[in-house]
């Protein structure tokens, strides 16, 4: 029940029509401040969701050092190694959103556990 909770905040985050950044205008708009403020949204809603995995005694999918403070420079270079990760030749690479893209850099670079 706890992971359908979960499951259906995660899908309201990256369901809005009106609020998704793809690679390709990641990489376009990389300096406006509209992808600034996109990008700590999307990192906000991210932690928020972790958070609350937390309060229900259910495990972080990632686990920030205490003494980390990322800023929207740090979260743009996750989503650009994140990025780096993902085929050249994938199908509709450029037309991905970063929303799963920066959810799985934070899981590999802030495992839960290691610190």
């Amino acid at each position: 029940m706890k992971s359908i909770h979960f499951f259906t905040c995660l899908l309201l985050l990256s369901q809005n029509a009106f609020a998704s950044l793809s690679i390709a205008e990641f990489e376009e708009k990389n300096k406006s401040k509209s992808t600034d403020t996109y990008i700590l949204g999307l990192a906000s809603g991210l932690s928020t969701v972790n958070n609350a995995l937390v309060q229900n005694k259910t495990p972080p999918l990632f686990c920030l050092p205490p003494f980390l403070k990322l800023t929207v420079v740090d979260y743009k270079e996750i989503v650009a190694l994140g990025i780096k990760d993902i085929p050249a030749n994938k199908l509709n690479r450029a037309a991905t959103d970063i929303d799963g893209i920066m959810l799985r850099k934070l899981i590999q670079l802030y495992p839960c556990g290691y610190n």
